[in-house]
């Protein structure tokens, strides 16, 4: 268990809202304020200033610190760290619901809507729908199969993630916005890394 005082706290309202309540879009809603609330810990800023920037996104390699994996419930918490220019690929979590905190930097974040079916798995017809910059504090909130992108400016950013399941282990589609293929991807390798 990280030994962080604000990320045991966090940890166990989660654990209290799973416990008595199952509906899931409610479920993040409660915990999205919480989050909100551990971004603002300044021990939690401080420390990361420590923790490992490793993607190589031109060799499709993105990794996610793994801080807690709840024996229960399952949910995870989560940190994708970003240098200057990153860009993620355009990307769903596949069944995953996730909120994504912004703890250090800022980035864009660009969302889109799937206009075709949606029944396909290797061709989507995308939508842009919403292009934001975003400081720290902002959170985003990222339901099932919802498409999005994040590209950081000339500052590092460090994102505190929550999710719903540990990602890794099951294939997450990554679209071309100009020819609207789908490929498949586990998405971020795991690392698990001790908060402390």
């Amino acid at each position: 268990m990280a030994q962080l005082p604000a990320v045991r706290t966090f940890v166990a309202g989660v654990r209290a809202i799973y416990a008595r309540e199952p509906d899931m879009e409610k479920r993040f809603e409660i915990v999205r304020p919480m989050l909100k609330d551990m971004l603002a810990d300044a021990k939690l800023n401080r420390r990361s200033h420590d923790w490992p920037f490793r993607n190589n996104p031109a060799r499709g390699y993105v990794e996610n610190l793994l801080f807690y994996e709840d024996p229960d419930f399952g949910f995870v918490l989560n940190s994708l760290m970003k240098k200057p220019g990153e860009v993620t690929a355009v990307h769903d979590h596949a069944h995953t619901w996730t909120l994504y905190g912004v703890l250090r930097g800022g980035e864009r974040v660009t969302r889109y809507v799937r206009k075709d079916d949606g029944t396909s798995d290797v061709r989507a017809e995308l939508d842009r729908v919403d292009d934001r910059v975003v400081e720290p504090g902002y959170i985003d909130f990222v339901r099932p199969y919802e498409v999005h992108v994040e590209a950081t400016g000339a500052e590092p950013t460090v994102g505190v993630i929550f999710r719903s399941h540990r990602v890794g282990d099951f294939w997450q589609n990554y679209y071309d916005v100009t020819t609207g293929a789908i490929r498949k991807s586990r998405g971020p390798v795991q690392i698990p890394y001790e908060l402390r």
